[in-house]
C-alpha cells in the first residue's frame, strides 16, 4: 500500500532561538544577553493564513524579521519551500504597521516602486508595464480612481491599502504582516480585515499576520499561534473553525467565535500578566528593551 507523503510546508521554523546583546548603560555597565525566542518550531502550509499573538516583548516581530531574512537565528533553521532563509527575497513581502510610503510619489508610483528592478521572472518591466501592474493591484485593494493621489491626500486606511498593494505587486508567495491595522480606527480596521480576507482568497498567498488583538487573530486566522512571555516559546496552536466569513452576518457574535476567542484569551492572559510583572517591553533594534528590569548590585531586581 502506498502512503501519500505530506506536502512540504511553505514555511518551516525548526527549533528557532534568538538572543540579543543588550548594550551597556550606566545602570548595567557590563551589558547582558537578552533571550528573545527559544525553541520555536512551526510549520505553515502553502496558502494558509496563520495569525500570531503574544505579550509585548515576546518576540513576535523578531520572528517576522527572521522569516523576512532581515536577521538570522542563533539556533535552529528558517526554511521556505525547504530552502534555508539567508536574507531577504522577492518570494516574501513585509507589510509594516507604518505605511512607509514615499510622500513625493503618487499611490500608483509608490506601488510601482517595487517593480523597478528585475522581476521574479528575470525580466525588467517597462514604465508602462509597471504603471499597468500598479493600477491592477490598487484596484484589487479597492483604490481604483485614487492612482494619482499623493499620500497626504489619503486617509490612514487608504495608505495601508497602498502599502498592501505595493507588497502584492511584485507577486511574492508569502505576506508577512506586522500589526498592519493597529493604528487604524475600529471601523476602518474591520473593513480592512474583510478586504484582506478577500485578497487572500483571490490570490492564495501564504500569510503570517502578527497582532495584539485576540479578536483580530481569531477572525482572520485559520490557526492562531500563541507565544509565551519572553523568551518567546510556542505555547499552543489553536485551530479556528468559523465556517465561511464572507457572509452578511456578524461572525464575531457567533457562539463559535466567542468560544474560540475565549480559548485564545485563556492561553494568553497569564502570559500577559507574567510579561507585565517582569517589565518586558518590545525589543528595540539595538537589542535593548527599555523597561526590562535589570539586576542591581545586590543581586535583586532593580
Amino acid at each position: 500500500m502506498t502512503v501519500n507523503a505530506r506536502p512540504m510546508p511553505k514555511i518551516s521554523l525548526r527549533n528557532i532561538g534568538k538572543q540579543f546583546v543588550v548594550r551597556p548603560t550606566k545602570a548595567n555597565p557590563q551589558g547582558s544577553i537578552l533571550a528573545a525566542l527559544d525553541g520555536i518550531s512551526l510549520d505553515v502550509a502553502a496558502g494558509e493564513f496563520i495569525t500570531l499573538v503574544g505579550p509585548s516583548g515576546s518576540g513576535k516581530t523578531t520572528l517576522l524579521d527572521l522569516l523576512a531574512g532581515l536577521t538570522r537565528p542563533d539556533t535552529g533553521r528558517v526554511l521556505v519551500d525547504g530552502r534555508e532563509v539567508t536574507g531577504p527575497g522577492r518570494d516574501r513581502a513585509v507589510v509594516f504597521q507604518q505605511y512607509a510610503l514615499f510622500p513625493w510619489r503618487t499611490a500608483a508610483s509608490n506601488v510601482a516602486f517595487g517593480l523597478e528592478g528585475t522581476g521574479n521572472d528575470g525580466v525588467k518591466r517597462s514604465r508602462r508595464e509597471r504603471t499597468s501592474k500598479a493600477r491592477e493591484y490598487l484596484d484589487l485593494v479597492g483604490l481604483s480612481g485614487f492612482e494619482d493621489r499623493y499620500p497626504h491626500e489619503l486617509s490612514g486606511g487608504m495608505k495601508q491599502r497602498v502599502a498592501i498593494a505595493r507588497s502584492l505587486a511584485y507577486e511574492p508567495d508569502i505576506l508577512l504582516m506586522d500589526e498592519p491595522f493597529a493604528a487604524l480606527d475600529a471601523q476602518t480596521r474591520e473593513q480592512l480585515q474583510e478586504e484582506l480576507l478577500r485578497i487572500w482568497r483571490s490570490t492564495g498567498k501564504t500569510i503570517l499576520f502578527i497582532t495584539h488583538s485576540i479578536e483580530e487573530a481569531v477572525y482572520l486566522g485559520q490557526r492562531v499561534a500563541v507565544l509565551s512571555s519572553r523568551p518567546g516559546r510556542l505555547k499552543q496552536i489553536v485551530d479556528i473553525d468559523l465556517g465561511e466569513r464572507a457572509g452578511t452576518g456578524d461572525v464575531r457574535a457567533n457562539k463559535a467565535f466567542v468560544e474560540q476567542r475565549h480559548r485564545v484569551w485563556s492561553l494568553l492572559h497569564g502570559e500577559v500578566l507574567k510579561a507585565r510583572e517582569a517589565g518586558h517591553a518590545k525589543i528595540l533594534p539595538d537589542g535593548s528593551a527599555p523597561d526590562e528590569k535589570r539586576p542591581s548590585s545586590n543581586g535583586k531586581a532593580a
